[in-house]
C-alpha cells in the first residue's frame, strides 16, 4: 500500500476493478468532500456539546453578529441564513431563549412579528465558540501551504457556482 494513498484511492480502485464500465472520478472529489465535512462537523460536534449548543443555534448567533450592532434580526432573516424552516427557527428560537442566549419582543412595526436580539450571553457564549471553531479550521488545513489554500478555495467556489442554484 502507498504511503500517499487515502482511503479514497483505495476504495476507488477496488471500485473501478469491480465497474469498469464506470467513470468514478468525481467521486475523487465528493467522496473527499464528504469525508473531511464529516471530519470537520464531528470536531465542531464536540466543541458545540461542551457549550450546550447546537450547531442550528451557532448559525443563528452568528446570523445575528452578522447583522451589526446591535445584533437583531427577524426570525425570516436569520432563517435564510440558517436555512431553516419558520417551525424549525421557532423551536431553535424557543431553546436559545430558555438558554438566555437571545430575547424576543414584538417588533413595534408589525404586532404580528418579532425582533429577536442577541443577549450579553449571547454575545459571549458565540466569542468564544467561534474563536476556537476558527482554530479547529487552522488546525485541519495546516498541512497545506497559503497557496494551496488559495487554490483549493478557488476550484470549490467555481464547482459551487456552477452547480448553487441560489449564487
Amino acid at each position: 500500500m502507498n504511503s500517499e494513498e487515502d482511503r479514497l484511492d483505495r476504495l476507488s480502485r477496488k471500485w473501478s476493478e469491480t465497474r469498469a464500465d464506470m467513470d468514478i472520478s468525481p467521486w475523487q472529489v465528493w467522496g473527499r468532500i464528504t469525508r473531511i465535512n464529516d471530519i470537520f462537523l464531528q470536531s465542531l460536534g464536540k466543541l458545540l456539546a461542551q457549550h450546550g449548543l447546537s450547531y442550528s443555534e451557532l448559525q443563528t448567533l452568528g446570523a445575528l453578529i452578522l447583522a451589526g450592532p446591535p445584533f437583531e434580526a427577524k426570525p425570516n432573516e436569520i432563517s435564510r441564513h440558517n436555512l431553516l424552516t419558520s417551525g424549525g427557527m421557532t423551536n431553535v428560537l424557543t431553546r436559545m431563549e430558555k438558554k438566555g442566549l437571545i430575547e424576543r419582543r414584538k417588533d413595534p412595526e408589525d404586532k404580528r412579528s418579532v425582533i429577536v436580539s442577541v443577549t450579553d450571553a449571547g454575545l459571549s457564549t458565540f466569542d468564544e465558540v467561534i474563536g476556537k471553531e476558527n482554530a479547529i479550521e487552522h488546525r485541519m488545513l495546516a498541512g497545506i501551504s497559503e497557496d494551496e489554500r488559495h487554490s483549493v478555495a478557488q476550484v470549490l467556489r467555481k464547482i459551487l457556482m456552477s452547480i448553487d442554484e441560489e449564487d
